[in-house]
């Protein structure tokens, strides 16, 4: 595509983003091969579908499978990270959000993990497909560790998402009590965004947000 083309487009879409129609621009952008500015238009006019293709073609395999999950569609954002290589969170979606633990079994199954972060959540994985087979008991022990071991996990991105998968499980187990000390550990281990994750989580599960701190440390 020329440059004069592709100038064209992108005016075409500033054009239509500043006359409110978000899906129009998204289009333009798409064509223009403004992959993630398309995405984001596409997932302000609600057109998910057409958001998590581009997604995909820019090679944001979590956006794409966000929008999938926000879809109602968790096989299909599964197969999403099978087919990137990364079978710890096609397994973890199937698990958590397509309650199928055995072909999230068979996903694990021979599933080494590098770094102390991805072999925690590999634990909750695992015993988790367990607790949903109805054995907990595995579960509830490997929960119980996170808040200890989540110091010495590196970087910061994954302490969040160890921390994450740990509260949904805490979820799934009905133990808001789980769930509140790994909160509690990401907010002493200083894990960016836990404050507003927690209070906002407590407003939910507990009714309010008495006892949580109100500032980062």
């Amino acid at each position: 595509m020329s440059q004069e083309r592709r100038h064209l487009l992108a005016q075409a879409a500033l054009c239509f983003e500043q006359a409110g129609q978000p899906g129009a621009a998204a289009r333009c952008r798409d064509k223009a091969g403004e992959l993630a500015a398309a995405a984001e238009l596409y997932q302000l006019a609600g057109e998910l579908t057409k958001a998590a293709d581009c997604w995909q073609r820019a090679g944001r395999t979590d956006a794409a499978a966000s929008c999938l999950l926000a879809l109602g569609r968790p096989q299909d954002a599964a197969q999403l990270w099978v087919d990137a290589g990364d079978r710890l969170e096609a397994a973890w979606i199937l698990a958590m959000d397509a309650a199928q633990p055995q072909r999230a079994h068979r996903l694990l199954a021979g599933l080494t993990a590098a770094g102390p972060g991805e072999q925690q959540r590999l634990r909750i994985a695992r015993t988790l497909c367990m607790a949903l087979e109805r054995q907990p008991d595995q579960l509830v022990t490997v929960l119980d560790r996170v808040g200890d071991e989540l110091a010495d996990v590196t970087p910061a991105s994954e302490q969040a998402r160890v921390a994450q998968w740990a509260v949904q499980a805490a979820g799934m187990l009905r133990r808001p009590d789980l769930a509140a000390r790994i909160f509690a550990a990401a907010y002493l281990c200083r894990v960016p965004g836990t404050l507003s994750r927690w209070r906002t989580w407590a407003a939910g599960a507990l009714g309010g947000t008495a006892g949580i701190p109100e500032r980062e440390l």
